[in-house]
């Protein structure tokens, strides 16, 4: 990665992908109108030894590793993946029948951008396969020029929790989120440098 003196990353310029749901509403295989993605962490906890005959010294060694749930939220009116996805899961979880063209389980990607990162252009972008591939060229005219700087992949996701509507109150004017907790088996940084 070269360093420049514009970094670190701005938190603003991030994108959502969804295995499956490449017809959504941004045109281009993202999750229109994602407003927030937190929870990308891990937490291992220790596995501790304590040596016979001595009570002072304790040895501890990485153990089970703790996959913390992802919030995703949206806003309402702008694309229906994230709630079709989520009844799906609902249908799921009433039948016990999986639908061959609607999977449960999802791989989740999330795109983060940075314009000042690669001053020489964008670096050589890598897919998976059941991906689309990201096409900054697609994105909003204020995006196009910024190259892709960082991915992460969520392996077999699912929504947990499905927030449809926010408190509703007649006396603001705040925008109408809805919110999505996601349950995955891990997830990974992918390099898309060259």
């Amino acid at each position: 990665m070269m360093v420049s003196p514009r970094n670190p990353l701005r938190t603003y310029q991030f994108r959502v992908r969804v295995q499956s749901f490449s017809q959504g509403r941004a045109g281009d295989g993202y999750v229109a109108g994602v407003r927030t993605v937190s929870g990308l962490r891990t937490q291992i906890a220790p596995y501790e030894v304590w040596e016979g005959g001595n009570n002072l010294h304790r040895y501890a060694n990485p153990n089970k590793i703790t996959w913390e749930p992802i919030t995703l939220e949206q806003g309402i009116a702008l694309d229906d993946t994230l709630e079709s996805w989520s009844q799906v899961v609902l249908a799921f979880a009433a039948t016990g029948v999986v639908d061959s063209t609607r999977p449960v389980k999802r791989e989740v990607v999330i795109d983060v951008w940075d314009e000042n990162a690669y001053p020489q252009g964008p670096p050589t972008q890598s897919t998976s396969a059941g991906l689309p591939s990201p096409q900054p060229t697609k994105l909003a005219p204020y995006e196009r020029s910024t190259p892709l700087y960082r991915s992460y992949r969520i392996f077999n996701a699912w929504i947990s929790k499905y927030q449809a509507l926010p408190k509703l109150d007649s006396m603001t004017s705040e925008v109408a989120i809805l919110s999505v907790e996601l349950m995955h088996e891990g997830w990974t940084r992918v390099d898309v440098t060259s």
